[in-house]
Parts: C-alpha cells; sequence; structure tokens
C-alpha cells in the first residue's frame, strides 16, 4: 500500500501509542488480588495474548521505522546553498530550534538588574541582549522555511508501506 511519507510517520506514531496501551494492559492484567480461597473473574485477554499483540507491534515498528530512515536519507532539501538528506534537515531543525530558544533566554535578560539586601548587588549582562532577541526571531523564521520544506517532502513523497493495509483500512 503506497502512502505518504507523513502517514507512514503518522502510523509509526500510533503504533508506538499502542505498544505502550499494551504494556498498560499487561501490567493492570497479569494479576488478580482475591480473598484467599475466593473465586474470581479473569481478565478477558491473558498475558501471552497481550504479549504476543504487542510482540507483531514491535516488529512492525521496527520495520516502520527502518523504511522511514531509509527515505529519510534518499530524500533531499535545498538549504543553505546545498542539498541535504532528509535526516540531515530534520536534525538541524531540532539543533535550530534549541539555538531559537537558547537566544530568546539571553534575549530576555536584563541589561543591568540590582537587588540585595544590607549590601547592593549588581548582575551585569556580559552581551548585549537585544541583538540575541534579533537573532531569535531571524533564525525562527529559518526554521520555518526549513520546516515548510521538510513538509513538503513528507506530504508529497510516497512510500511502498505493506504492512499500512493490516492498520489503516477498515
Amino acid at each position: 500500500m503506497k502512502i505518504t511519507l507523513a502517514q507512514s510517520i503518522n502510523l509509526l506514531s500510533f503504533l508506538k501509542r499502542r505498544v505502550d496501551e499494551l504494556q498498560a494492559e499487561l501490567l493492570t492484567t497479569h494479576t488478580v488480588t482475591v480473598p484467599k480461597g475466593e473465586m474470581y473473574t479473569p481478565p478477558e485477554r491473558t498475558v501471552e495474548q497481550v504479549l504476543t499483540e504487542m510482540a507483531e507491534i514491535q516488529k512492525d515498528v521496527l520495520a516502520l521505522q527502518e523504511l522511514i530512515n531509509e527515505t529519510n536519507m534518499q530524500q533531499t532539501v535545498e538549504w543553505e546553498g546545498e542539498r541535504i538528506s532528509l535526516i540531515r534537515a530534520i536534525e538541524t531543525a531540532k539543533m535550530l530550534r534549541s539555538r531559537v530558544h537558547l537566544y530568546k533566554q539571553l534575549g530576555d535578560t536584563k541589561p543591568r538588574e540590582y537587588y540585595g539586601g544590607n549590601v547592593v548587588m549588581e548582575t551585569i549582562a556580559l552581551f548585549n541582549p537585544s541583538e540575541y532577541k534579533q537573532a531569535a526571531e531571524m533564525l525562527a523564521r529559518q526554521v520555518e522555511v526549513l520546516s515548510s520544506r521538510i513538509d513538503k517532502v513528507n506530504y508529497t513523497v510516497e512510500i511502498d508501506v505493506s504492512l499500512a493495509s493490516k492498520y489503516l483500512e477498515a
């Protein structure tokens, strides 16, 4: 079944959530607590059934993750005058977002701040906070451009995901 790269990423997210749900189910159904000698109603599914389903989905997660990674290595976007792999673009966007966050924090620094009790102390910024505020804004715009290019690939590139029909067809 052919689906877009974006759909495969959503499917991967769904499968990972399902594994988490199965782990939670396992932890709530692997034991029962009843007064000694009392009868109990067993859970609808056995530990083995839950573990079997979880193992099957985990196998699909690995296969899908590998397919996504291969596609991300093959697809490219233009960035700073060169073609870079989608995986590099994604990691670059993450790093740039982190830098934007840091620059915003630096930009919010007061150039000079006074505090204290008996002795008046002052904190002096050793840089120009407004420069970092401007740099954060410029970098944020660059990240948006890169993210848009990544999204364009994610929503236009189709890949053949044979296991998708198991989860996406009604």
